[in-house]
């Protein structure tokens, strides 16, 4: 499998520090602890990938999941982390999607887990997130930013 184009000739980080948040790249042995959080946290999700996930997810899909997202972050074509307190602490995750058949745009979106301090997590990385992307892609990235940060979420 070959690298996104984007990416072809630059390396992103496995392990991540932003701030008071670490990123770790998520695996299939992140299965339980993801999808706890995902399920607990379904009324703040939906909308976040599509317009009823995480409905219906089942533990084996969400470990497919993870595999298919391991796969890629190693080919270097997508990108997704656990972001965790300094605890450790499981409080979301972060991705980077190239946008396919193009170069020079894709999004990165991030959710947090339905929480009192959810909006407030969202709102501490959501700019710590955008500025590390724009200190690795090349000048000019059209890079859109989403989140669970929506009203009615």
């Amino acid at each position: 499998m070959n690298p996104h184009p984007d990416f072809a000739g630059r390396d992103v980080p496995a392990t991540l520090g932003l701030g008071p948040y670490h990123l770790t790249m998520l695996t299939g042995a992140d299965v339980d602890e993801d999808f706890a959080a995902v399920m607990d946290s379904a009324a703040v999700l939906r909308g976040v990938f599509g317009t009823d996930w995480p409905d219906g997810l089942t533990r084996d899909y969400n470990l497919t999941d993870l595999h298919w997202h391991h796969r890629e972050f190693t080919a270097r074509r997508s990108f997704a982390w656990i972001i965790r307190d300094a605890a450790g602490v499981y409080l979301g995750c972060a991705y980077f999607y190239p946008d396919i058949a193009t170069t020079g745009r894709g999004e990165a979106v991030f959710w947090f887990t339905d929480t009192p301090d959810r909006l407030a997590h969202i709102d501490a990385f959501g700019p710590l997130y955008r500025h590390w992307w724009g200190q690795l892609l090349p000048q000019g990235y059209d890079l859109r930013l989403s989140h669970n940060g929506a009203p009615g979420r």
